[in-house]
């Protein structure tokens, strides 16, 4: 009984000193704070990228990508936000912000 204590003990030590590290999102321009952006505002939107834990890790990436591109023309969000949501073995990214193209000033 204690070898498996100090077993489990070894098991707990090891594991809380491993880690992991994965590419959470590329931006092209990010702030905190509210900011006049030049171009054409559309609708607010929401997207999402969700998965099994043990089946891949979700992409923050693609749920902005997803909240994007349900505005026709809008090429960024503006006053956005992103959650992160887990369940047991699910992880989500959800984003929400307004959608502007800024091309078309």
């Amino acid at each position: 009984m204690k070898k498996f204590l100090v077993l489990v003990v070894l098991l707990v030590v090891a594991f809380s000193f491993s880690a992991c590290t994965f590419r959470i999102v590329d931006f092209t321009v990010i702030s905190s704070k509210n900011t006049d952006v030049k171009g054409k505002v559309g609708k607010r939107v929401k997207g999402s990228d969700g998965k099994c834990i043990m089946l891949g890790i979700p992409n923050m990436k693609e749920a902005i990508d997803r909240a994007i591109q349900k505005e026709p023309g809008a090429d960024a969000l503006i006053d956005g936000v992103v959650y992160q949501k887990s369940y047991p073995f699910y992880m989500v990214y959800e984003v929400e912000g307004t959608a502007i193209n800024t091309k078309a000033r």
